[in-house]
């Protein structure tokens, strides 16, 4: 099995799709590296080309159309594939938030169109962005996901990792790690969490390196 490792670039490498080949999860550009504001992955094939997509891709048919398409890569739940976590939202009409069209966890290994072994609904009020997070550190991967409350209010909102992956509702373990968020003009605001992921895989070995 390919070890997970971050990058140089701060990415990660790993077995996505579970074909024995390596496949690369490239950061985002700023603001916040790591986050979903130009998040790619590459699956890498054994014979042919690779296949590099967006999570605009990976979201499928439920999510014809959207604004805004968040993701995070981790092993959520640490059974040793890394996760996919992906929202989808439309277009914000007045005060009131929206309720995105795709809001949930697919467990890995998963494949190339955002396929995973599982799908689990997580209850978000219009994510506008997502990233890995390391809120209580233990040894789960957490989610960290900007939201939109209603009436100019947003806010950044914990979603704990743990042996099921990401619960469907906020609990109370989740609640101390909320906070107030600035509006963000930028898709991926300064008030997210610095990403998290060298707090959980260690560093990939440079080519021509031992």
């Amino acid at each position: 099995m390919i070890r997970t490792c971050v990058t140089s670039s701060g990415g990660l490498r790993a077995d996505l799709n579970g074909d024995g080949t390596a496949d690369e999860v490239s950061p985002a550009s700023a603001p916040r590296a790591g986050t979903d504001s130009g998040l790619r992955i590459t699956f890498g094939a054994t014979h042919g080309p690779d296949t590099s997509v967006t999570p605009e891709q990976l979201v499928g048919d439920r999510g014809d159309h959207p604004v805004t398409v968040s993701a995070a890569v981790a092993d959520f739940d640490r059974d040793g594939w890394l996760d996919l976590f992906i929202a989808a939202t439309g277009k914000t009409w007045g005060d009131d938030p929206i309720d995105p069209a795709v809001s949930e966890l697919r467990l890995g290994p998963f494949s190339s169109r955002g396929r995973g072994q599982s799908d689990h609904h997580v209850d978000l009020s219009e994510p506008r962005a997502a990233g890995v997070a390391d809120y209580n550190h233990d040894r789960y991967p957490d989610l960290a996901a900007y939201e939109y409350d209603g009436d100019g209010q947003h806010s950044v909102r914990a979603r704990l990792g743990g042996p099921k992956g990401l619960e469907g509702k906020q609990t109370a373990s989740d609640l101390p790690y909320t906070s107030g968020a600035q509006q963000g003009a930028v898709p991926t605001p300064d008030s997210m969490p610095a990403p998290s992921l060298r707090n959980f895989y260690p560093p990939c070995e440079e080519k021509g390196k031992g």
